[in-house]
């Protein structure tokens, strides 16, 4: 696919995901989102020169000072949270008062990369527009690394079911999180977009379009390791693993002088993140979750224990975790994400390291950093800590399958089939949770649209619209991704059995 085309792909699925996730950003009432008034106060805070909070005494809390328009006046904790039977009808408005106030956060010493990126519409807008704003911007730079996931599809000149492997991935809890004021949105589209440029440097090569390929590299390499504390090592374990499914062909690219180069930009470009984490972040702590306590051996253990939960939440557990799906979403895509990790770990020898590391990471890097920390904190993880990781693992442990163990025949009906699905999963994931902010769970679903139900701004058809309109540009874009290669294979296949396209190539410009 030549250049122009690419782009276009790539500008269609960008809109397509902003589309998508904007419809989110509208749908979740303000600070509704788990810990979303800490962010949003440290986003505030930042672009306005408080790049750390002021300790309290109480571990984990640091306030900063921001004035009282840009404040969510219901604080950290939300009038609905925590009852899935209670409307979003309860939320006070903004405060219109000048002056500034001391607002109490959780993060106040987190690395301040994201909160520069998208906190400054709080300079310009105040109240909750000034609130969506940010969650805008938010979701922009998210749907910008997702649309890079589509531009690999679009590059890579081998068979694939990308479509397929990216539908699996991106569960609904996935896009919730990317609608958000929180750094952890952008870490995990940021991580898909590493892995999947990695993947495609790694087993495609890019002919002379290397060098962008690699600054593409090193951009969604810097930007998903400076999201939170744990992120440098998000970062790491992808590029690991992804080498890790072609040994001899990760040495051999290791070898070049662009390769080297690009990899020393990027630890260059972390080393703030990194040092901040080490002296800043990491020392002020984080809040307790519970009283209990755990060395480093039973609270691995007893992460390792709760592997299915966690699982649970990174499809989609909303809210205040008082929000969930019907059961057979659930179970339809747990069986989506077996079939991609059986296939994965189906691989030939020589991926096999790579498929067998995501998978085993995806698992024990969450154990691993909880078991650190059980002793200071109990067992604070969240599901939503495990979606970096989770996602860049199903994609790369998909396209390793496409390789090594699908037919072509195979992959047809996957592309067509499993996104398909996985839309039917969104809509009614999203009519759920819209459901829950608007009259509640035990209300009947007639009252959604009625006068004294909560509406999202602009209304509830408008976010169902830039739903379905979102999930169609996305589906248009992935499905260009594709047919040439697929056409490519059957065509060399009935000129005399070999693939018309040598694997190992992406056409140059």
């Amino acid at each position: 696919m030549n250049r122009p085309r690419l782009l276009l792909v790539a500008l269609v699925a960008w809109v397509g995901v902003f589309l998508l996730t904007a419809a989110w950003v509208l749908a979740t009432p303000i600070g509704n989102g788990p810990d979303e008034s800490n962010h949003f106060a440290k986003a505030a805070a930042t672009v306005r020169g408080q790049w750390t909070g002021l300790p309290t005494g109480a571990q984990g809390i640091t306030t900063v000072r921001v004035p009282q328009a840009v404040t969510d006046p219901q604080g950290a904790v939300p009038c609905a949270a925590r009852d899935a039977a209670k409307p979003a009808t309860c939320m006070p408005a903004f405060s219109t008062a000048s002056g500034d106030v001391e607002v109490s956060t959780g993060v106040g010493d987190y690395f301040p990369g994201y909160y520069l990126l998208v906190g400054w519409p709080t300079l310009l807008v105040e109240g909750a527009h000034g609130y969506l704003a940010v969650r805008l911007v938010s979701a922009l730079v998210v749907s910008a690394l997702a649309a890079v996931v589509v531009l690999v599809g679009a590059a890579l000149r081998h068979r694939h079911a990308l479509p397929a492997w990216a539908a699996v991935a991106v569960t609904p809890m996935t896009v919730y999180v990317g609608a958000l004021v929180n750094p952890s949105s952008v870490e995990i589209a940021g991580c898909a977009a590493l892995a999947a440029v990695t993947w495609l440097v790694l087993h495609d090569g890019a002919g002379r379009r290397l060098h962008w390929w690699l600054a593409l590299l090193v951009v969604c390499g810097v930007v998903a390791g400076s999201m939170r504390t744990s992120s440098p090592l998000m970062v790491v374990v992808v590029v690991v693993g992804v080498l890790l499914t072609d040994v001899p062909a990760a040495l051999r690219l290791l070898r070049r002088r662009s390769v080297l180069i690009a990899l020393g930009a990027a630890v260059v470009l972390l080393v703030p993140a990194v040092l901040w984490s080490a002296f800043v972040a990491g020392p002020a702590g984080y809040i307790p979750s519970s009283p209990e306590r755990y060395g480093f051996v039973e609270g691995t253990l007893k992460t390792l224990a709760l592997t299915p939960k966690w699982g649970e939440q990174m499809v989609g557990v909303f809210g205040w975790f008082d929000t969930t799906l019907p059961a057979w979403i659930v179970t339809a895509w747990a069986m989506g994400i077996g079939l991609v990790v059986f296939a994965g770990l189906a691989v030939r020898r020589r991926a096999l390291p790579g498929t067998v590391f995501l998978v085993a990471a995806t698992v024990l890097v969450p154990a691993v950093l909880q078991g650190i920390g059980a002793a200071d904190y109990g067992i604070i993880w969240q599901g939503r800590y495990g979606l970096p990781l989770f996602v860049a693992t199903l994609i790369v442990v998909g396209l390793a399958a496409d390789r090594d163990v699908l037919r072509t025949r195979a992959l047809r009906p996957l592309v067509v089939v499993v996104p398909v699905l996985a839309a039917v999963g969104q809509v009614v994931a999203f009519a759920v949770v819209l459901r829950r902010y608007a009259v509640g769970v035990s209300a009947p679903w007639s009252e959604v649209l009625g006068a004294q139900a909560w509406h999202p701004p602009g209304g509830t058809v408008l976010a169902f619209v830039l739903l379905l309109v979102g999930l169609a540009m996305v589906g248009a874009a992935l499905a260009v991704t594709t047919p040439a290669s697929m056409g490519s294979v059957l065509a060399g296949r009935r000129a005399g059995g070999q693939p018309a396209v040598p694997a190992h190539h992406v056409a140059a410009d």
